[in-house]
């Protein structure tokens, strides 16, 4: 097969037939941290009896699960799984140069279809755990916050967390709120002309923080993050040691909020509580400095309408975000790697000097696969310099 991705139709995941895949011209998909992984399948459209043949094709139409998938060292890794949600076409005068595009995201749009209301009591990681099982096998971190709890005279309760929107935005705010990320992971194999899926909803934080200090005498916001994949992108390197990207761009913003101060009133005893918090997420390399050479405190303005927990909460997130202040991207392709890349992995960067070079963390990845190669635009981040 020429096309360099493999690409299947339907729940069942069965593969297009080549009389398909020989008229793909491109394959594009855009995979987020935090945001749905969207991709768009372009096709050669034809005419026959003067209508065309693409466009009618049972197996790309509106609301059919299409699975993308990539063969890596014998292994075959899920870039994507989801519905179509449009289609797009253009036909020119007599056939030659039309084009044929279905486009989707994955699964957590079906979360995103109808509005729901309700009061939940317990922690938001419970409730997000009982509505992702509905549908999907789970991974949820467990949440702080015990919402509907008695109150400390005992009798009453505190407030419930309410549910306004679909599913998808409350988990959307629930990680927002909880400093934690989502997204779909894919276990993938092939079994003769059908794709095995094994798809697992996560609801954690990305890198994981770590809050056990008794096991070892290194700080939790000292943890050396491991690089998680094999490859290593290469930029300033010897030449015998191959440079596998064309192009590699690093920026710092050292004006990022780096504290939290502020007070709330504590709903279960109705006293004011005053909250301040630093950056809870480890940095990415053992020894780094934040803002190496900026001494400058800046603050993070967040409100809440809840209690002091909820505010902490929503501050340790903000400032979480606000913490990796050095991006980067890269330009390269599977072959020059010699692998892929996805969002949450942790790759190592060789070539940078001492202060930059290390591990970082895949922000977003953008594939585009088409005949010739499979091309990664990808965007990094780190939350300190230095260290090793």
């Amino acid at each position: 097969m020429g096309f360099g991705a493999l690409i299947a139709s339907g729940t069942d995941n069965r593969l297009l037939p080549d009389s398909l895949m020989n008229c793909i011209t491109e394959a594009r998909v855009e995979q987020f941290l935090d945001q749905p992984t969207r991709f768009a399948i372009r096709f050669e459209e034809d005419l026959s009896g003067g209508e065309p043949v693409i466009m009618k094709t049972a197996e790309l139409q509106c609301e059919q699960m299409i699975t993308i998938g990539v063969q890596v060292e014998g292994a075959i890794e899920c870039l994507v799984r989801g519905p179509v949600t449009d289609v797009k076409c253009s036909m020119q005068l007599g056939g030659p140069g039309s084009w044929y595009e279905l486009r989707g995201q994955d699964r957590r749009v079906e979360l995103d279809r109808k509005c729901v209301y309700r009061a939940w009591s317990g922690r938001a990681s419970a409730a997000v755990q009982t509505i992702l099982d509905r549908t999907f096998t789970s991974d949820v971190e467990q949440t702080r916050i015990v919402y509907g709890g008695t109150r400390t005279s005992g009798g009453e309760t505190t407030q419930t967390l309410n549910q306004r929107h679909t599913d998808a935005e409350f988990i959307r705010r629930i990680t927002r709120d909880c400093n934690l990320n989502f997204w779909f992971e894919y276990a993938c194999t092939l079994n003769g002309e059908t794709l095995n899926v094994e798809e697992t909803a996560n609801l954690k934080s990305s890198p994981p923080r770590s809050t056990d200090t008794t096991s070892g005498s290194v700080p939790a916001n000292q943890v050396e993050l491991v690089p998680t994949v094999t490859v290593r992108i290469r930029v300033n390197v010897k030449k015998e040691q191959c440079q596998n990207v064309t192009a590699f761009e690093l920026t710092m913003n050292p004006e990022r909020p780096n504290q939290f101060a502020g007070s709330s009133i504590d709903d279960r005893d109705v006293q004011r509580r005053r909250t301040t918090v630093t950056d809870p997420q480890p940095v990415i390399r053992r020894g780094g400095q934040r803002l190496a050479g900026c001494s400058e405190q800046r603050d993070v303005c967040i409100t809440a309408a809840g209690n002091q927990e909820e505010l902490q909460s929503r501050a340790e997130s903000a400032l979480t975000d606000a913490g990796w202040f050095v991006g980067a991207t890269a330009s390269t392709t599977t072959h020059m790697l010699g692998g892929i890349l996805n969002p949450h992995d942790v790759v190592e960067v060789e070539g940078l000097g001492p202060v930059h070079s290390g591990p970082y963390q895949v922000k977003a990845v953008t594939h585009v696969i088409n005949a010739a190669d499979h091309f990664m635009d990808i965007q990094l981040r780190r939350n300190a310099v230095g260290g090793g």
